[in-house]
């Protein structure tokens, strides 16, 4: 599936007592384009991420992908969009912990016809072996951290989507399986022209991003372009 093209206006995300933790004035991102969010710990980075995917409350402005205006949904609608258009790798894995690597890779399987379920299963297997990850019985509780980062990953991409928004998506890895992954998605966003936005510490995933966007004090600017 081919990215979508983002369009963020006079973005604005609040919380208790109205205080803004994000507020974008605009960004726009193209399909088939990498974009990686730096910036300290605390000043807003996966607040914004959140946001783009309609998983933000308290948030004004306008947030289009494609021609979706995601602030105009309802939150059934905003959940239809995420599991048809978006692939989510959260910091923090969000697991079932009691299924195996290839339960929680291919979980996506379970809200589609049988028709369309098959190449998920198959794309979760094949990313789990390109991500070094075996499709036994083992549940992931027993995972390490730096595994349970590349089921989450699996399970991000194997609905094929659109749009990939990660948080973090090299944490807990070795630099190896994290230079790999980096490859790993950078070959789909730039083959398949995804559109794609990650939240990083490491140096080595933004170097490799098309544009970076800085976010200080909650409030975003636009870095450097990536030669």
């Amino acid at each position: 599936m081919p990215g979508l093209h983002l369009e963020v206006s006079q973005l604005a995300v609040t919380g208790a007592g109205g205080r803004v933790l994000v507020r974008a004035d605009r960004l726009s991102v193209a399909p088939g384009e990498a974009i990686g969010i730096r910036g300290p710990s605390g000043a807003g980075k996966s607040t914004l991420l959140f946001a783009l995917a309609g998983l933000q409350p308290s948030t004004s402005g306008s947030i289009n992908w494609g021609g979706v205006e995601l602030l105009l949904m309802g939150e059934g609608e905003r959940a239809r969009f995420r599991r048809d258009h978006v692939g989510l790798v959260f910091q923090d894995f969000l697991l079932f912990e009691e299924l195996t690597a290839t339960g929680n890779a291919a979980l996506a399987a379970a809200f589609c016809s049988r028709r369309e379920a098959q190449p998920v299963r198959a794309r979760a297997a094949a990313l789990l072996e390109r991500l070094g990850i075996g499709t036994g019985p083992r549940n992931v509780m027993s995972f390490s951290g730096g595994e349970r980062q590349r089921v989450a990953l699996a399970r991000a991409l194997a609905n094929d989507p659109a749009i990939i928004l990660a948080d973090e998506p090299t944490a807990s890895l070795d630099r190896e399986t994290a230079d790999r992954m980096i490859d790993d998605l950078l070959d789909l966003v730039r083959h398949a022209g995804k559109t794609l936005i990650a939240v990083s510490h490491d140096p080595h995933l933004l170097m490799r991003m098309d544009r970076r966007v800085d976010v200080i004090d909650g409030r975003l600017r636009e870095g450097e372009a990536v030669a």
